[in-house]
């Protein structure tokens, strides 16, 4: 027995078919919306980005000026009172030689005391040359100002190589970069190539004192008021230290000179 099946239509809605699709207003509002949402994501990621790139450069400049500061204090704070022989062997040259500084200081320094160094608001120290015949950063460069020679202690030996623990370095500024340089013989010696480290970058200015055995601050050493005899030996009792950079500002160490 047949049974007859009946096709069933669907029932229109308030008059309308049910296979009606979008409408191209309705399918450019979802794209205008899409677009907005999209650029939102893209800015917030943009920001986002933008906040870790320079979160990470400050980071690395930070630990580039606390590794150039530490390496600065320990060198003066390790100087030792053995004054080294230029290239002819025919003079000596004083353990440490430093001059004031270089470049100008935007803010006014004081004294221990809290009294200004001067009325001026901005200091500036001329670059002052070291002995022709002494080790410094770059060799013969004129444009290297230089700013401290010293003979440091403490130069740890864990290769074995046959050298003394002493170390020459010599500080010196290229531009507004601070190098380090070293040498592995402590008197200078013909064909001996001195080791050239960038330490400090963006660097504006540079000053210098030190305090002699007669609690009186110096804009350099040796004073000339020692005897060259005495000069060649002697170590200030502290050195004070102020850099300042382009983008940090200054920072200020007080280094006081072992023994």
């Amino acid at each position: 027995m047949n049974i007859p099946v009946r096709q069933l239509s669907p029932e229109p809605v308030n008059g309308a078919a049910t296979d009606r699709g979008f409408t191209l207003i309705e399918i450019l509002v979802a794209l205008l919306i899409l677009g907005i949402i999209a650029a939102l994501g893209y800015g917030t990621y943009r920001a986002a980005r933008l906040s870790a790139e320079r979160t990470e450069e400050s980071l690395q400049r930070s630990r580039e000026i606390e590794f150039g500061m530490r390496m600065l204090v320990q060198d003066l704070a390790q100087t030792v009172p053995r004054p080294v022989r230029d290239i002819l062997g025919e003079k000596r040259l004083p353990a440490m030689q430093g001059t004031g500084g270089f470049g100008t200081l935007t803010v006014p320094t004081t004294t221990g005391s809290g009294t200004p160094l001067g009325s001026n608001s901005t200091m500036s120290f001329a670059s002052q040359s070291f002995n022709s015949n002494s080790t410094t950063v770059g060799g013969t460069n004129t444009n290297v100002a230089a700013l401290i020679d010293l003979t440091r202690g403490g130069w740890s030996n864990t290769a074995g190589q046959q050298r003394s623990t002493l170390q020459r370095v010599s500080y010196g500024m290229v531009g507004d970069v601070i190098k380090r340089s070293y040498q592995m013989n402590l008197d200078t010696v013909q064909g001996n190539k001195p080791v050239v480290q960038d330490l400090l970058t963006g660097v504006k200015a540079v000053q210098l004192r030190y305090l002699d055995g007669n609690q009186a601050w110096q804009p350099q050493w040796p004073p000339p008021s020692l005897a060259p005899a005495d000069a060649a030996s002697s170590r200030p009792l502290a050195v004070e230290l102020i850099i300042e950079f382009k983008d940090w500002g200054r920072i200020r160490r007080l280094v006081e000179v072992a023994g």
